[in-house]
């Protein structure tokens, strides 16, 4: 189960990651690109580290 919750994290990582990128370009707005890609990145991370198996 946190198998599925990790890979829904990485997935709302990575839909998180192009809006910032999309706002820092369009409006020119850094900050909250940079505060989006770090959000952006710590859902991804925590999801990468449910979603990996344990070693045997």
């Amino acid at each position: 189960m946190s198998a599925l919750f990790g890979r829904f994290f990485q997935m709302v990582g990575m839909v998180i990651l192009p809006i910032g990128l999309f706002i820092g370009v369009v409006r020119g707005d850094v900050p909250t690109e940079v505060r989006m890609l770090f959000i952006g990145g710590g859902f991804f991370l925590a999801g990468w580290l449910m979603a990996r198996k344990p070693a045997a």
